[in-house]
């Protein structure tokens, strides 16, 4: 996978798991931009930087890893013509 078809994917899936942060109320918008800004300053990953803001909690974050990893795979099989 080139680097533009993996930083695509990446941003995708990070659209995707925005939008079910907010569709399924595990934070609120206000949350999601705080989190976001401090993405940018920290290049991390959303989900850890939602750890350590306390926004979700371990039994959460364990649960948006898994669907996290799901998410993954299921792009990167479109992507690679699955």
């Amino acid at each position: 996978m080139s680097y533009q078809s993996q930083t695509y994917a990446i941003a995708s899936h990070q659209e995707a798991l925005e939008r079910y942060l907010l569709e399924s109320s595990l934070v609120d918008r206000e949350q999601l931009a705080v989190a976001k800004r401090w993405q940018e300053r920290q290049e991390g990953p959303l989900l850890m930087i939602l750890l350590q803001l306390s926004f979700i909690d371990l039994h959460q974050f364990s649960g948006l890893l898994d669907w996290s990893g799901q998410g993954r795979m299921d792009i990167n099989h479109r992507l690679l013509g699955g």
